[in-house]
């Protein structure tokens, strides 16, 4: 009766270091974007930056991102969808951003989003946001007013014109130019991570189209530009790639 005893208790420890030692069943994960160009990272306001392609001298002092409609995609090809998710990235100083504890633990092979907001978000009240809202107009400086939308991203800076230094402004805005990011890969959410997504701001210049600003335009509100809104915006849409996935601490 005592050897008896002496393995149950042996069993009870073996299943429960097993259950201990078991993933969660649902993991969260974090999203740290890292502004580069030319896979560095650069400073704002003050770092000159040659684009390979044109041979243009430009400054960034600016880049926010409104995104929306998050998705992962499972190895089985289930699809997460983050309903009303919505993220403000602030290019300069980026915050982390976190989707929501609903994520079933197991292996993704592609994370997505939109660069914009659907029609229906984009010309919605945005006085019904909360102040700490992603997009509530004061905390982001992303509104046109009520009828305007808002605007999915405002990228700002100079550029060197015929040795003047010059400022550049391309506002990415309207319903046509909300555009889809798509990060392939291998993502192992099996437990709580941190993915790096890249920003590689050299493409918004030369990826799809080659835009410069002393030749294409150094300015755009998304009307009337011939175009140099719709370039930008699918420059953008393809400027994204995924980049570590870190472990984390639930």
């Amino acid at each position: 009766m005592k050897k008896f005893k002496i393995l149950f208790i042996i069993l009870i420890g073996i299943f429960t270091s097993c259950d201990k030692n078991q993933g969660p069943e649902t993991v969260d994960l974090e999203l740290q974007f890292l502004p580069k160009f030319d896979n560095t990272i650069f400073s704002y306001e003050t770092d000159s930056l040659i684009q390979s392609t044109t041979q243009d001298t430009l400054i960034f002092t600016r880049s926010d991102f409104l995104l929306s409609n998050f998705k992962l995609i499972a190895d089985d090809g289930s699809i997460i969808k983050f309903e009303n998710t919505f993220a403000f990235v602030k290019g300069s100083s980026p915050d982390t951003i976190k989707l929501p504890l609903s994520i079933p633990s197991g292996n993704y092979v592609s994370l997505s989003f939109d660069l914009g907001l659907d029609s229906a978000v984009n010309h919605s009240d945005p006085s019904l946001r909360l102040p700490n809202h992603p997009l509530n107009p004061s905390f982001n400086n992303l509104h046109w007013g009520w009828t305007g939308g808002y605007v999915f991203a405002a990228l700002e800076g100079y550029y060197q014109n015929m040795g003047v230094k010059t400022p550049w402004l391309y506002h990415i805005a309207l319903d046509e130019n909300k555009t889809n990011v798509n990060l392939p890969g291998s993502f192992d959410l099996t437990d709580f991570k941190t993915l790096e997504i890249k920003w590689n701001s050299e493409m918004t210049f030369s990826n799809l189209f080659s835009v410069r600003p002393g030749v294409d335009g150094d300015f755009t509100h998304s009307s009337n530009d011939n175009g140099l809104a719709s370039k930008i915006a699918q420059n953008l849409g393809a400027s994204f790639e995924s980049g570590l996935l870190k472990d984390r601490d639930p």
